[in-house]
């Protein structure tokens, strides 16, 4: 044994402290019999659980939310633009990210109304038109230091109204992207966006609806 002690000792000269300690323990492991070592490689195993569950919980709060609202200016485009001056917008807003990644998810409730133009003599009378839609997006987060810009894109269901008696509403799929950037200002956040909105609809009735509002909101 005390020759085995020796040879061991000696395989050990060429490590660097921590080494040495590793292969010193794992020597007098093997020393005891094989139940002790099964003792030590499940209390191993404890730490080894709890360690990764220390670091796991702190990642899994750092998932975040915020609520927020804004509103701002309506843009009429295209055909829309023949018709309907600009108008107003209002909007809230559920974000959902974590903190680490740069890609979230955002949910929109938004509501436009334009105001009509006078229609050229012999044209069909015009009226003021609403948007309310309910809307999905895809956010990407860039860095920054005092403005945080991003870019979003997604898609959803849009009521259109015309504000005449009898008027009937319709429902139409339609498709939004944008810029915007957020500001801090304590807890809270400012945003600022743009977005331009495309609503599906066939010729019949009226063709595409295309729009971009501007909007100044908070977060929380």
């Amino acid at each position: 044994m005390p020759e085995q002690s020796l040879s061991s000792q000696s395989r050990l000269s060429g490590f660097g402290i921590t080494e040495r300690y590793i292969a010193r323990s794992l020597i007098r492991i093997g020393q005891h019999n094989s139940g002790a070592i099964m003792k030590r490689l499940l209390r191993v195993s404890a730490v080894a659980l709890a360690s990764s569950l220390a670091f796991s919980l702190p990642l899994l709060g750092q998932k975040t939310y915020a609520l927020g609202a804004g509103g701002g200016g309506a843009i009429p485009v295209g055909r829309l633009s023949d018709t309907q001056s600009t108008g107003y917008n209002g909007i809230v807003v559920l974000a959902i990210g974590v903190a680490e990644l740069p890609i979230g998810i955002r949910f929109d409730g938004i509501y436009n109304k334009f105001a009509f133009r006078t229609p050229p003599v012999g044209s069909p009378a015009a009226s003021d038109l609403r948007i309310v839609a309910a809307l999905g997006n895809l956010l990407f987060a860039f860095s920054g230091t005092s403005a945080k810009p991003y870019a979003l894109i997604g898609g959803g269901l849009y009521n259109t109204k015309g504000d005449i008696p009898g008027a009937k509403s319709e429902n139409n799929f339609g498709f939004n992207a944008g810029l915007g950037a957020t500001f801090a200002l304590g807890p809270l956040a400012a945003f600022v966006e743009s977005r331009y909105h495309s609503i599906s609809r066939n010729a019949a009735k009226g063709g595409v609806i295309q729009f971009v509002p501007i909007t100044v909101g908070l977060l929380f």
